[in-house]
Formats: C-alpha cells, sequence, structure tokens
C-alpha cells in the first residue's frame, strides 16, 4: 500500500541533496536545437522529449525532484547524447542539489550527511557486533503446549519438551542434551542427533526431575546443549511439577 522508499525519500531528502537533477539555470528558457551555440538565444534545452521518453517511469525530470524517479540515469545518458550532437557541454541532466544548480557550488558535507554518517556507521557497528558475537547455533525448547506433568515409579516427575537447533557452521554435531540446575535427566524420543552443518534438527525430549528438588507447581531449569563434552549453548526452560 506504501513504498517505503519513496516515504524514507520525500523525508531524507532537502535542497542539498545530490540527486538526478535537470540544470534549469542553463536549460531555461527552453529552444528548438540546432548546432552550434553562437546564434541560438535561450538555454540549452531543445525540449526534444528524450529524457522522458527514455525514463522507466515516464516522469519528466524538468520539473523537477519527484518520488517515481528510481535514479536510473537513463535521462542523463539520452540528454549527453543530444547535446553532444548539438555540440553544446553535457551534463544538462547530471546529479546535484538544487542549492547547487542554483549557486553553481557543489556542498557535500552537510549537517544532515554527517547525521547520516554517524547513524549509518553505528548501525554497521551494531551489525557487525551481532555477526561477532553469535553463538555456532541457535537453540529453542519449548515445553508441549497442554501437556502435563507425569510421575514415575522413582519419585521422579517428567515433561515434555520439543526442541528445535539451527546450526550456522558448516560444521556436523552429534547433540546431547543435559539438565545444569537442577540435575536431572534427559530422554530423547528419536535417537536421532545428528546436526548437520547448516542444517536443522527437531524432536522431542524429556526432562526428569527428582520430585524434592522442584518448586511449587514452576521451577526454571537450566538446559545445557553439547556436541562431544563441548557445550554450544546454555537454554533457559520451565518445569511444571506438583503443587506441594
Amino acid at each position: 500500500m506504501v513504498c517505503p522508499y519513496g516515504r524514507l525519500q520525500s523525508v531524507l531528502l532537502d535542497e542539498h541533496s545530490i540527486v538526478v537533477s535537470y540544470d534549469f539555470v542553463r536549460g531555461e528558457p527552453r529552444t528548438k536545437g540546432s548546432k552550434g551555440t553562437d546564434d541560438r538565444k535561450g538555454g540549452d534545452c531543445i525540449d526534444c522529449l528524450q529524457c522522458v521518453k527514455v525514463c522507466p517511469t515516464g516522469i519528466d525530470i524538468r520539473n523537477g525532484t519527484q518520488l517515481e524517479c528510481i535514479n536510473c540515469t537513463a535521462c542523463i545518458d539520452a540528454c549527453n547524447h543530444i547535446m553532444t550532437r548539438l555540440k553544446r557541454p553535457k551534463g544538462l541532466i547530471r546529479y546535484a542539489s538544487y542549492n547547487g544548480i542554483l549557486s553553481g557550488a557543489r556542498k557535500i558535507l552537510t549537517p544532515r550527511v554527517i547525521g547520516y554518517t554517524v547513524i549509518l556507521a553505528g548501525l554497521i557497528g551494531l551489525l557487525t557486533g551481532m555477526v561477532v558475537a553469535r553463538g555456532d547455533i541457535e537453540v529453542t525448547i519449548l515445553r508441549v503446549p497442554g501437556s502435563l506433568y507425569q510421575e514415575q515409579p522413582d519419585r521422579t516427575i517428567s515433561n515434555m519438551y520439543t526442541f528445535t537447533i539451527v546450526n550456522k557452521t558448516a560444521n556436523d554435531y552429534h547433540i546431547e542434551f543435559k539438565t545444569e540446575d537442577p540435575v536431572g535427566k534427559i530422554t530423547m524420543v528419536d535417537r536421532n542427533a545428528a546436526l548437520p552443518g547448516g542444517g536443522l534438527l527437531k524432536g522431542s525430549i524429556f526432562i526428569e526431575l527428582p520430585q524434592d528438588q522442584l518448586d511449587p507447581l514452576k521451577t526454571a531449569v537450566e538446559i545445557g546443549v553439547y556436541s562431544n563434552n563441548r557445550l554450544l549453548d546454555m537454554v533457559h526452560t520451565t518445569f511444571l511439577g506438583p503443587a506441594e
């Protein structure tokens, strides 16, 4: 419904922004063209409409900056071709700012440009930090919705969980789960614990904990995800138990 590029373009642009622009100071008033510059009167634009014909969005760049402009610069190439045939200087349509066309001076470093540069540098730094600090795998462990706890004959309580593991590396892992706090037992429903490089592993597990180590109703549990005794990730979840 709303083009993000167009909405942002209208907010970020100002009179110092360098965009595809028509030099109205040099081009106006428009006249019919002829080769040479000695006997002509008026501006360099000959109103040939070549800039309009080659525009993929059908706009007339001579009317100023418009949201439909995609900066393909086809109008620049077409206009330069006409100026060459008329033996006139190129650049009637070029990258320039509104104030630059009026004054003839090109101001690049403006407060807005400096501010955008600082924000962009911060975003790049944040992205770099997230990439560097990311783990080798991403693990999600959730208790099966709607399921209740089960009491076992050896006075332990069990809960059923589903897990999803995303491997962000090219290495293959053999996954093992261990309860870190409190200490209990984990049984995998599916014995396939192979996680291929760049792959995904899904399955179900049962967690059994001694009843005397549980808090009423809910207990916070830490689960370590290992491969060949190497800790890959630590996951926090909750464990349901008796109210008393």
